[in-house]
């Protein structure tokens, strides 16, 4: 797991890191994945990554998946157009990632490739809701443009953080989406993967947690990134440990 978080934290850092040769970058790593899967990697992550992958049997789609979400970023004026760009995006920056990681956990159910892509859309929104601000400053908003339309929101809403009373109402909206999202995603947990499935479990209940402080801000988007503290992580941790199926 250390080396496929080395791996997705390179790309999010390459295309989050204002780096002059980022399209160059990510380039060197869409080849390096393929020189993975053919066996001749060729930095040290690559070859450490090479043997996970073969230990495991994991497709080498879903690297490719996320590497064309970061590439999404790379846009000058990110913009998702639609619901279905939208979701797009969120399979391939998190679902992906959660598909990635089931073989290592030992999952056996196929339920549980579902249960990761919504996950992952709940984690992903939970996301997107939290770093709004954030992304705004860099021209990149990622709710779908004609939610915001019939919503009578505009762009310059969001990039000015003009929190009118139709922004918060499309933000709230979206959390709730965001928390139908983690509700489907306890639905479709199986029962027979439910212990390996602990650690997405946890993640998933601490994302859920900051989604609820989102809530209760009134889905504002200033004042200081939404974290939890170490005592309340680790009270979701144990509680997670504790859950039954």
């Amino acid at each position: 797991m250390g080396i496929i978080y080395a791996f997705c934290r390179l790309a999010d850092d390459t295309v989050d890191e204002n780096y002059p040769d980022a399209p160059q970058r990510l380039a060197a790593l869409y080849n390096e994945i393929k020189h993975v899967f053919c066996g001749t990697p060729q930095t040290p992550l690559g070859a450490d990554l090479a043997a996970v992958v073969k230990e495991f049997n994991i497709p080498q789609q879903y690297f490719t998946d996320l590497l064309d979400g970061m590439k999404q970023d790379l846009n000058p004026q990110v913009r998702c157009k639609d619901l279905a760009e939208h979701l797009l995006y969120m399979y391939r920056v998190a679902g992906s990632v959660g598909l990635i990681c089931l073989p290592v956990f030992g999952c056996k159910n196929p339920l549980s490739t579902e249960y990761a892509k919504t996950l992952g859309n709940a984690v992903q929104l939970t996301n997107i809701l939290r770093d709004m601000a954030e992304d705004a400053k860099i021209n990149r908003i990622y709710l779908p443009l004609d939610e915001m339309q019939k919503a009578e929101v505009s762009e310059q809403d969001i990039l000015n953080l003009n929190q009118t009373p139709a922004l918060k109402a499309l933000l709230l909206i979206q959390a709730l989406k965001a928390k139908q999202y983690y509700k489907d995603a306890r639905v479709l947990l199986p029962k027979d993967d439910f212990k390996a499935l602990l650690p997405a479990r946890a993640m998933g209940n601490i994302y859920e947690g900051i989604l609820d402080e989102f809530i209760k801000t009134g889905c504002s988007l200033r004042g200081k990134k939404i974290k939890l503290n170490k005592i309340r992580k680790l009270l979701i941790l144990f509680k997670t440990w504790r859950e039954r199926p």
